[in-house]
């Protein structure tokens, strides 16, 4: 049969004659006669539904049809016409003395998608990538759907499915994606076709034009269009998109599209469509541009032709109207079908067969499905901290982490369950701020850029038994910092124990500020290891009361300049349990400004002088007393005993005494004197004798 003869099919069959068809796979294929049937969400990017009434000789149950698959078939001529789909509903109606009634719902294959409520998440993938793993995972083989796109689709690396069916995520995606899908069928299956581009879409098949001839009350022999309605609206002329990719701060991300139908009022403003490039987010204002004129002209027609079929092209003649004169896409068609004439029993028919209301845009209109709202994801959901084996926190050089949300059901490797993910802190800028890293299995809470799902950010590590809380009822008055390692800031709130702790694992080095009430005190220690305070500058270390310094070893201090040592009130006193030594590269001065200088030796004293020794008394006297021993004066060369003629010199040892004047003169007194030598010489201007 030709397109044309299809087209031309007469409308006056005999009334016992069935125009429909209906079997399920479960079940014998002659089981079902058609009485009548209405179907809606026949459209494009829709699950079609269809509502039979059925007779059948047999008795059945609804166990042995619901979710098997079935074909409805309408005899177009000598062209049948097929749908695939599953049996979503079967009931049993009001039998009639000849047969057992039923009613069935028929729904296509992708309904098998509204079974499957999911959560998961898919990383690092297309689009087209993402329709083939929901299909595939609901037991689509890759004949069962196809994919014809022209358009290149980016990769997406994060899109998280939460609490949704397959089927609304898929619509979701792909309206947002500018795709859509009608369903192509044969003898044998109905298959989904996915398509960005309706201007590729081909003619009904078996349908060339379809005449336009309103209906007059009399007969027609021929299929025809018999109504055809234009309706208007009034939507927004321009939409503008932005964004923001924390990826790249210093860029605008924004694009605007205006409608390609010409001048309209208002602007479309939507932020948040998750586009990373001003490339994406032309697109997707192209793309919301494009949903928007095609709601904005539609056409509804009402007519006898049952070769419609969503997303094909339609060409309509004989209007009186010129400009109705043109090619359309079919976008939906709703069904309503009557053949109680074609039963053995059946009455006499009283009207149409058959009849639809189709709904259609202008060919030369791209086709884009109604953009849903952002899939919003209110409030916080948890997930872990993922690492690849390594004990420590898993960072990329931005600082971000790899989390697995606890809701996923995907098979990932350990730390690539999900893209990078930035953790929330309380403080932060360029080059500064806060980050305590956390660890493999930690426990999160995340939540979402905007509500949207696909941006998830950590903020905040949250406590359970395997991780507990380092502040409970047992110290609930402690506001605590501690890292894995032990490191610990400890800040106490008691009242009258105020105090702060910063210390290390084991507490082997620690840093205490007690303000309890009893006593403040400051303890800085390192319990193994050693200790270094350094100061580029001045370094002050002042103390109100005793300051003492205590060390296990030596006590060794380096000055690079001068050392000062200084008391205002009482004495420096310094002790050594053996030897004291004070040594200079250059001099050695003691000076008492006010008082005595005292040096005691419990044994010897000895004064070793490399050169000269010289000791001076200013105002007063000099004595040296040797108690209980001999004084010894020896010198390699001269010995000289000086006076500057202000007293006498004299040398005493019991009644003998040798003295010398302040005038010079010399007088010796002792009981006996001896004076004897090889030669002795008595110069005198005068020598007398008592």
């Amino acid at each position: 049969m030709t397109p044309q003869n299809a087209a031309n099919l007469s409308l006056n069959r005999a009334a016992n004659i069935s125009h429909f068809g209906f079997r399920i796979r479960s079940v014998p294929d002659d089981t079902f006669t058609v009485t009548g049937f209405s179907g809606k969400d026949h459209g494009i990017s829709q699950d079609f539904r269809f509502t039979l009434t059925l007779t059948a000789q047999a008795e059945l149950t609804a166990s042995t049809v619901v979710g098997n698959r079935a074909t409805m078939e309408m005899r177009w001529g000598g062209t049948p016409l097929f749908l695939h789909g599953l049996v979503d509903h079967f009931s049993r109606e009001n039998d009639t003395p000849e047969a057992m009634c039923y009613q069935v719902i028929f729904t296509s294959p992708l309904s098998l998608l509204k079974q499957n409520t999911n959560n998961r998440v898919f990383l690092n993938r297309t689009v087209p990538q993402i329709i083939g793993d929901i299909l595939r995972s609901a037991g689509f083989e890759q004949d069962d759907y196809a994919v014809d796109l022209t358009e290149t689709y980016p990769l997406r690396e994060f899109v998280i499915q939460y609490a949704e069916t397959d089927f609304a995520f898929l619509c979701r995606l792909l309206a947002r994606s500018g795709i859509f899908f009608m369903f192509e069928s044969d003898a044998e299956k109905s298959r989904p076709r996915f398509c960005d581009r309706s201007a590729a879409r081909p003619a009904l098949p078996g349908v060339s034009a379809l005449r336009y001839q309103p209906q007059t009350g009399t007969a027609r022999a021929v299929e025809t269009i018999y109504a055809l309605h234009s309706h208007a609206r009034l939507l927004p002329g321009t939409v503008r998109v932005t964004d923001y990719n924390y990826r790249t701060p210093e860029t605008l991300l924004e694009a605007s599209q205006q409608s390609a139908m010409g001048a309209a009022l208002g602007e479309n403003a939507v932020y948040g469509d998750h586009f990373k490039t001003i490339e994406e987010g032309q697109r997707m204002a192209s793309i919301r541009a494009q949903a928007l004129d095609t709601e904005r002209m539609v056409y509804v027609g009402e007519t006898d032709c049952r070769g419609l079929l969503p997303g094909y092209r339609l060409k309509i003649t004989n209007h009186p109207l010129p400009a109705m004169n043109d090619d359309y896409l079919v976008v939906s068609v709703e069904h309503t079908a009557d053949q109680g004439a074609a039963l053995a029993f059946g009455e006499e028919a009283k009207g149409p067969t058959y009849t639809n209301r189709v709904r259609l845009i202008k060919a030369a209109t791209p086709y884009r499905s109604p953009i849903p709202k952002h899939r919003q994801l209110v409030g916080t959901f948890t997930a872990r901290i993922e690492t690849t084996g390594t004990e420590y926190a898993y960072l990329d050089e931005q600082g971000r982490y790899h989390i697995r949300v606890d809701f996923d059901r995907g098979d990932a490797e350990a730390g690539q369950a999900s893209h990078p993910v930035r953790l929330m802190q309380p403080y932060g800028g360029d080059n500064y701020g806060i980050h305590f890293p956390l660890r493999s299995g930690t426990e999160v809470a995340v939540t979402c850029v905007n509500g949207d799902p696909d941006r998830p950010i950590v903020t905040g590590a949250l406590p359970n038994p395997q991780n507990p809380n380092v502040v409970t009822s047992d110290n609930h008055t402690q506001n605590i910092i501690r890292t894995v390692s032990g490191n610990e800031l400890l800040m106490e709130d008691r009242q009258g124990q105020e105090k702060i702790e910063l210390f290390t694992a084991e507490r082997k080095n620690i840093l205490t500020l007690d303000a309890n009430s009893d006593g403040h005190k400051v303890r800085l220690a390192t319990e193994e290891g050693k200790m270094e305070i350094a100061a580029c500058k001045t370094m002050l270390i002042e103390s109100g009361d005793t300051q003492t310094v205590q060390s296990g070893n030596d006590h060794i201090v380096t000055v690079e300049n001068s050392q000062r040592m200084m008391t205002r009130n009482k004495e420096i006193a310094y002790q050594a349990a053996t030897d004291f030594r004070l040594k200079a590269g250059d001099n050695i001065q003691f000076k008492a400004e006010k008082q005595n200088i005292a040096m005691t030796a419990g044994k010897d004293m000895v004064v070793d002088v490399a050169r000269s020794l010289s000791m001076e008394v200013r105002n007063s006297d000099m004595e040296l007393l040797v108690n209980r021993g001999n004084l010894h004066i020896k010198t390699a060369r001269d010995t000289s005993v000086i006076g500057q003629g202000g007293g006498t010199i004299t040398i005493t040892q019991q009644n003998g005494t040798i003295q010398i004047t302040k005038d010079g003169d010399l007088a010796i007194s002792a009981g006996k004197i001896t004076i004897q030598g090889n030669s002795i010489n008595l110069k005198a201007g005068k020598i007398s004798e008592n």
